[in-house]
C-alpha cells in the first residue's frame, strides 16, 4: 500500500469489553473494532492504522488517538459521520484532521495523562461502579 494521504483521529472508548488496544488473536480490542468500521465504510479500499499508544485489557480511554494511511483523499466530516454511524457504542471518534506526512502520532504526542480510580472496601461505588477497581 502506498499512503498518500494522513489522518489524525481522536477516540474515546469504554474498555470493558475489550482486551486493550492492540489486535490480538482470539479476543476482541479496540483496534479490531476500528478496523472492521473502516474495512466497512470504506468499501475495502486499502488503508493502514497506527494507534498513538496501546492500553491493557479493561482499560477506557476519553482522548486516544491513532493515524489513517489511506491512497485517496476522503471528506473529513462524512468520514467522521460514517465512523460514528458504525462504531460499536462504546467507541467514539472525536475529530478527524487531515495531517501531512511528516506526522507521526506516536512521535507527535505532547502528553500522556493515566487516571486510575480504586475503592476499597465490600462494593463498589455505584455511580460510575464500572470505572472503579475493587480492591479487596
Amino acid at each position: 500500500m502506498k499512503a498518500t494521504h494522513f489522518y489524525l483521529i481522536e477516540v474515546q472508548y469504554l474498555g470493558f469489553r475489550y482486551h486493550g488496544w492492540q489486535r490480538q488473536p482470539g479476543v476482541k480490542t479496540v483496534q479490531e473494532m476500528i478496523e472492521r468500521t473502516l474495512k466497512y465504510i470504506l468499501s475495502d479500499k486499502p488503508f493502514k492504522i497506527l494507534g498513538a499508544s496501546r492500553t491493557d485489557a479493561m482499560v477506557s480511554a476519553t482522548q486516544a488517538a491513532f493515524e489513517l494511511f489511506l491512497e485517496e483523499s476522503e471528506d473529513e466530516q462524512q468520514l467522521l459521520a460514517d465512523f460514528n454511524e458504525n462504531l460499536p457504542a462504546d467507541i467514539r471518534a472525536i475529530s478527524i484532521e487531515a495531517v501531512d506526512q511528516k506526522f507521526n502520532v506516536i512521535q507527535h504526542a505532547k502528553e500522556k495523562e493515566y487516571l486510575y480510580l480504586f475503592s476499597f472496601g465490600e462494593k463498589k461505588p455505584s455511580v460510575c461502579s464500572a470505572l472503579y477497581y475493587l480492591h479487596s
